[in-house]
């Protein structure tokens, strides 16, 4: 099905250009390395710009390359790929979300919240593909993670997505 999609969004165009852009051999190598393959199906400037962002220093409020936190990192991500302006903290973002309980429904692009500090949402990522999510963690600052990491497991809350 994805290759008829990808067969309709290329031969629909009047662009000269294809609507799906593969990232570089080199976004793709890495993210293999990760154990994320991305295909045609995926949305690349997704996987295009969190390369961008990985190995960025942790910075509490901060919101540049310079160093992030992981609400600064969801809103930067959600700004430049989807052209969406999110607000606030983890847990205003949450507010903004049409709430996902079943983690196996989770899509490209949502957004993944925990419950870390005193039972209240204190930490978000941007969901990849297969448990895979994006974040910026305090010790080790925007990093690629896995829901099934009993640490994620343990904190896990919810998913949401913005329409």
């Amino acid at each position: 099905m994805c290759f008829f999609l990808y067969f309709i969004l290329i031969t629909s165009s009047t662009k000269a250009q294809p609507l799906i852009h593969l990232p570089e051999k080199e976004i793709e190598d890495f993210l293999c390395n990760k154990g994320i393959e991305i295909d045609s199906c995926n949305y690349h400037p997704l996987y295009n710009e969190l390369y961008k962002w990985l190995d960025t220093p942790y910075q509490y409020a901060g919101n540049s390359n310079n160093g992030i936190d992981c609400s600064g990192l969801v809103k930067q991500l959600y700004n430049k790929i989807y052209n969406i302006s999110l607000s606030g903290g983890s847990k205003d973002i949450f507010n903004q979300v049409i709430v996902i309980n079943n983690i196996n429904e989770l899509m490209e692009g949502d957004i993944v919240f925990f419950k870390i500090k005193k039972n209240r949402i204190s930490h978000v990522g941007v969901f990849l593909k297969d448990g895979y999510f994006i974040h910026s963690s305090v010790q080790k600052g925007v990093i690629i993670s896995h829901l099934s990491e009993p640490y994620y497991q343990k904190y896990y809350f919810s998913g949401g997505r913005i329409l």
